[in-house]
């Protein structure tokens, strides 16, 4: 998720322990260390991004969300962010201030980011797979609003900030308790229209909460669509299945290829020669994909030493144009300028 909502999560997360001072009276150390604490645990992990790495594509797969977003390694940041808490406020107890960040590290920043599309490494350093829950985009307003105006409300009503943050918790809750029950119930939905399928996997679609996408794995071939309550799942491309061994062994082998691949649930394979004797590999991901059209993937410029000379993340246009084919997907014929496969 994005740090915004981390942060309000942490702060509502930090309002579940109930104050020492009474209501109306002003919060002890503690109290305040607590919410303090909960917000620092909540956002401390993605100060990985600050780390370096050999070019964009290391950065955005092994980088970021490595061990800080692990669970082994939660009691450490847990702590880390306690210790700051203590900092600023010394007469605080540890371990009301300890036990809140360990809650809202785990349950305003690890779940967030495990119930996203993009995923997340749990269970580092004992495996190095990606996990995710695809309830929601990395961005959801729906989510973080809720959240917000419950901030807002708590500012402007001291009196009942406790019972404020709650509230927005509660919604938000609510919200992605929804979206877990939506795409349990399309994806049964979309296997009963695949049932030959091998797999069969719903994603959160762009600014919809009742549209979906979808990917059906069959023998030979992808079907990517979308699929909505109370419509039939809507085919809008098939592609056919790609198979990693059609990229030389020693392409595979280099590391930042291996990270793209391993990423890459429903994998989009291109190579082809580029200038000065180059290789272009281009991985995508089905999962994203508007009208069956992939719209994120890694291009990896090798060097004929098989060295990496350039990486980059696409995203299939600009933001305007991305828009565009939304707006286009919502209004028009949704067939009607899909390349047959």
């Amino acid at each position: 998720m994005d740090n915004l909502t981390h942060g309000l999560l942490g702060l509502a997360l930090g309002a579940l322990r109930r104050p020492e001072s009474p209501a109306g009276s002003p919060l002890s150390p503690t109290d305040k260390a607590v919410l303090l604490g909960s917000v620092l645990a909540a956002e401390l992990p993605d100060l990985d991004t600050l780390l370096p790495a050999a070019n964009s594509v290391d950065h955005a797969l092994r980088a970021h969300r490595g061990l800080s977003h692990a669970l082994a390694f939660a009691p450490v940041v847990a702590l880390a962010a306690t210790g700051l808490a203590l900092l600023v406020f010394r007469r605080a107890r540890f371990l009301p201030v300890y036990l809140s960040s360990l809650l809202a590290l785990c349950g305003a920043h690890l779940l967030p980011d495990l119930w996203t599309g993009w995923g997340t490494r749990l269970l580092l350093p004992f495996s190095d797979r990606r996990l995710t829950l695809d309830w929601t985009l990395v961005v959801d307003p729906l989510v973080t609003l809720p959240l917000l105006a419950g901030a807002v409300w708590a500012w402007r009503q001291r009196a009942r900030w406790r019972r404020a943050l709650l509230v927005g918790l509660a919604c938000s809750a609510a919200y992605v308790g929804l979206r877990v029950v939506l795409q349990a119930t399309l994806t049964s939905r979309v296997r009963e229209a695949w049932p030959s399928a091998e797999r069969v996997q719903v994603f959160p679609a762009w600014f919809s909460l009742t549209t979906w996408r979808y990917v059906a794995v069959l023998p030979s071939e992808y079907v990517a669509g979308s699929v909505s309550p109370g419509e039939p799942p809507r085919e809008e491309r098939r592609l056919p299945r790609p198979s990693v061994a059609a990229l030389p062994a020693s392409v595979r082998a280099v590391p930042t290829v291996h990270e793209a691949l391993a990423w890459a649930r429903f994998p989009v394979i291109s190579s082809a020669s580029g200038e000065q004797g180059r290789t272009v590999v281009r991985i995508g991901d089905l999962r994203y994909h508007l009208r069956g059209e992939p719209t994120l993937a890694f291009v990896l410029e090798l060097a004929p030493d098989l060295s990496v000379v350039d990486a980059r993340l696409e995203r299939g246009g600009s933001a305007r144009e991305l828009m565009e084919r939304w707006r286009g997907r919502r209004g028009g014929n949704p067939g009607s300028d899909i390349p047959s496969p």
